[in-house]
């Protein structure tokens, strides 16, 4: 996506650089022929997400680059839209490769999550918003980034994920196939299923990509697209939220945000994670509304 944004960007202070030195071990490979952007540290393959890339196979440079620059809400002067805005077509966050200086090509989020996993960009790699936060948060300035088009990308198999318990008082939830870990290490949980366990409501609204969650008069919205939260006067960012297997999952950190009222606490050897009021005396004290377990 050819925009040589970065100097007024700079002038007029909407982002924030961030020059940090690169740690030893990451490096970044994307394949245009799957749309795949896979993240590795120490040479294992710790994520891989869904990108978009060039309208064609010419737009997105092929070869091996380095990340130069790191921007928060970056400015788009093209149509001189600020940063942060909506209607930004950057998103959130912007990696600039050191082709084109910096300025010139990127990796960054997207107000278009539709478009992901598609050929939509004009040059530009996109990722959906929570993921572009992710990685800005876990890319050290002068990362090593390969981009091929060999559909081969991915030297190392991704670990499948280990099943995890969930314990709610004396319901149980089995996750067999967890969408990942988060930065803690826990793993991701769907947050449909653990919602409709607590005797909540889930609606989901298209227009906006956001789910609403209800249970008498207490609502959690979250926005699915940047990973805002909402919930009563609280309002938090979850970067680590991701759609898979047709639901959204939220590491430990979500739950503990979202529902104050509740200790969560995760055991890895058990590879168990357990909701416990806070307030609870007994195990029969706890999630007394009528649970139906499948």
């Amino acid at each position: 996506m050819a925009k040589r944004f970065l100097v007024l960007m700079i002038a007029l202070c909407f982002c924030f650089v961030h020059t940090e030195m690169a740690l030893a071990g990451v490096r970044i490979v994307i394949d245009k022929l799957t749309n795949q952007l896979h993240y590795y540290k120490d040479e294992v393959l710790l994520k891989t997400f869904p990108v978009a890339t060039g309208r064609n196979m010419s737009l997105t440079p092929e070869g091996n680059f380095t990340i130069v620059i790191k921007v928060v809400n970056p400015y788009y002067a093209r149509k001189n839209i600020p940063g942060g805005s909506p209607k930004n077509p950057l998103g959130y966050r912007w990696l600039g490769l050191s082709v084109g200086g910096g300025g010139t090509y990127g990796i960054h989020g997207t107000n278009n999550p539709s478009s992901i996993g598609t050929y939509a960009s004009s040059g530009c790699i996109r990722m959906y918003n929570q993921d572009a936060i992710w990685l800005y948060d876990h890319t050290p300035v002068g990362t090593p980034v390969r981009i091929t088009r060999s559909g081969t990308a991915r030297v190392a198999a991704q670990p499948k994920p280990l099943p995890v318990t969930v314990t709610l008082g004396q319901y149980i939830i089995d996750v067999k196939e967890p969408a990942g870990t988060g930065s803690d290490g826990s793993p991701l949980l769907p947050l449909r299923a653990i919602f409709e366990k607590l005797s909540y409501t889930i609606v989901w609204n298209d227009t906006n990509r956001t789910l609403i969650i209800t249970k008498g008069t207490e609502q959690i919205v979250v926005a699915c697209a940047s990973g805002q939260v909402t919930t009563g006067q609280n309002v938090f960012t979850c970067p680590e939220l991701k759609l898979a297997q047709g639901t959204a999952h939220v590491p430990l950190s979500f739950w503990q945000k979202a529902l104050p009222l509740l200790q969560v606490s995760w055991d890895a050897g058990q590879r168990k994670v357990t909701f416990r009021e806070k307030t609870a005396t007994s195990e029969d004290a706890l999630f007394q509304a009528p649970v139906t377990v499948h």
